[in-house]
């Protein structure tokens, strides 16, 4: 796919997404809590993919990329709010009643999950690329870096308040680095190192049939995806569709890493129930 036009469709994806987020939410203050959640992710992953690039050197963005803000695309921390912001959505349908200390983490499984099949499909599109090979030309540390951003900046969404919201921004970008280079000097620098190769693809089809398993129980408990949560996904889901069968869909490792992501998803949707016609009384005289 062209990346002017993969670029058109983000700024669809975006707007769209926003708008039936904006949508659903029921009252005037949910819709600006709702707005203001948004801008302090997207100024946060701003600021957090720069201090990256900066600092790490591990990444970069193609040179064909417009609207960029130094070294970072402004589309990028314009869509990576969606993301958290759907995934708290789908915490909240499947996991209404988690606890406090489990709410981060069941984010950050969620948010991994996402980012994991991004990463690999953007990778494997040339929008960005590495400087160290891992999963599919991923290193472990890059996929897990945006689920840390999100863990982080869910608690200080939910706990600061007024004008200490601002915190959000340097605070989510600090725990989230701190996470990053307690991972790298305390375990990815001595494992899961290199290109993963078929073990990595073995590995996460591992983790996706375990994920599917615990979907149908969640399933069975009758939690699933309302159309609420599942609708503004669908944007997304189908522009990252587009970017797969335009540039991976030849690779049999892409299509376990789609499936192994997809299927759980697709077993906790709750698809809409078509309502049977109602018989007319024998003998009734239709309405004119």
């Amino acid at each position: 796919m062209p990346l002017p036009l993969f670029e058109a469709l983000c700024v669809v994806v975006v707007l769209l997404t926003l708008a039936l987020h904006w949508r659903a939410e029921p009252t005037p203050a949910s819709r600006a809590r709702f707005l203001s959640d948004y801008a302090l992710l997207a100024l946060a992953g701003f600021v957090g993919e720069q201090t990256s690039i900066t600092m790490y050197r591990s990444y970069g963005y193609a040179t064909d990329w417009h609207a960029r803000m130094l070294d970072v695309p402004l589309l990028v921390p314009l869509i990576w709010p969606l993301v958290i912001l759907s995934a708290r959505g789908v915490r909240k349908a499947l996991f209404p009643a988690a606890r406090p200390w489990q709410r981060p983490l069941l984010l950050f499984v969620l948010v991994t999950a996402d980012a994991s099949l991004m990463e690999v499909l953007a990778t494997r599109a040339e929008l960005w690329t590495w400087s160290e090979p891992g999963h599919l030309d991923v290193p472990v540390q890059g996929i897990l870096a945006w689920g840390y951003f999100a863990a982080a900046a869910d608690v200080l969404l939910d706990r600061l308040e007024g004008i200490g919201r601002l915190l959000v921004v340097p605070a989510s970008v600090l725990a989230a680095h701190a996470l990053i280079c307690a991972t790298w000097w305390y375990g990815l620098r001595w494992i899961l190192r290199g290109d993963l190769g078929t073990a990595g693809v073995i590995g996460v089809a591992v983790l996706g049939a375990l994920a599917s398993g615990y979907a149908w129980h969640l399933r069975s408990k009758g939690r699933a995806l309302p159309p609420a949560v599942l609708v503004p996904r669908l944007a997304a889901t189908a522009l990252f569709a587009a970017l797969f069968f335009s540039t991976a869909a030849t690779e049999w490792p892409y299509w376990v890493h789609l499936v192994s992501v997809g299927v759980p998803y697709a077993i906790v949707t709750r698809m809409p129930k078509r309502e049977a016609p109602t018989a007319s009384p024998r003998g009734a005289i239709p309405a004119q």
